[in-house]
């Protein structure tokens, strides 16, 4: 008789347990300034992800990505154009080509830095994360480089890949391969600020700083992921 009871509380009781919650909406919105000859460039970018969904708006360019619908939209809001693509697997890497900066522009030298990175110690407070720095300093044949960047923890439950688009500011290959491995390392770690400085010898000091202003886990207002009403498909140039 006890176990029929007990049975039956059990069954009744899953009846009421909630329904798994699904994925959150991550919004981030981040700063960039590109410090080059005595001339400062800011541009913000806000960055909105859903489940095969992502809204990134620079200026008057929107790009939305419908991963879901397999397209990207691409938005000039200022124009109150759009274009459609339809997304396609991405191809395999292609091997590195070979440079020789004797031979080639100084706008193609890329430089391969020998990376040494180190925890700093010391600790700050961004968009409301708890953060930790890096220090990293690059030796390579024509070039030194620095890169300070501070990491938290992931937010628990998301794993949208907002380290792309974040270290994809830098301006150097190299620089965002260390920082993304560094991250991958410790914990798939977030990365929330970063500054890089690059001392080449046939070109001035170039720095690029990216900070992140909000980082919220929230419900997307409606329509983020969706085409403009007002917006009409560009026709052939």
């Amino acid at each position: 008789m006890g176990v029929v009871i007990v049975s039956i509380w059990v069954a009744a009781a899953g009846v009421f347990l909630p329904a798994e919650r699904p994925p959150s909406d991550l919004h981030v919105v981040f700063e960039r300034q590109f410090n080059f000859l005595a001339s400062v460039r800011t541009t913000t970018t806000e960055w909105w992800f859903a489940p095969a969904k992502s809204a990134l708006k620079q200026g008057d360019r929107l790009t939305i990505r419908r991963d879901d619908l397999g397209v990207r939209w691409r938005i000039d809001l200022k124009a109150g154009t759009y274009t459609e693509e339809k997304i396609a697997p991405p191809p395999p890497p292609a091997p590195p080509a070979k440079e020789d900066i004797h031979t080639v522009g100084q706008d193609y030298y890329e430089p391969e830095y020998d990376w040494s990175v180190r925890e700093s110690g010391l600790k700050t407070t961004i968009a409301g994360r708890a953060c930790r720095q890096f220090v990293a300093t690059g030796e390579a044949d024509y070039a030194e480089a620095t890169v300070k960047f501070w990491v938290c923890e992931p937010i628990g439950g998301i794993s949208y890949p907002i380290n792309d688009g974040l270290i994809a500011q830098l301006s150097s290959e190299s620089a965002r391969k260390m920082v993304g491995e560094t991250a991958l390392k410790h914990g798939k770690a977030w990365v929330l600020g970063i500054e890089e400085t690059q001392e080449l010898s046939i070109s001035p000091t170039l720095t690029i700083t990216v900070s992140v202003k909000t980082l919220e886990a929230t419900q997307a207002p409606a329509g983020t992921f969706d085409l403009p009403a007002n917006v009409k498909k560009a026709g052939p140039r």
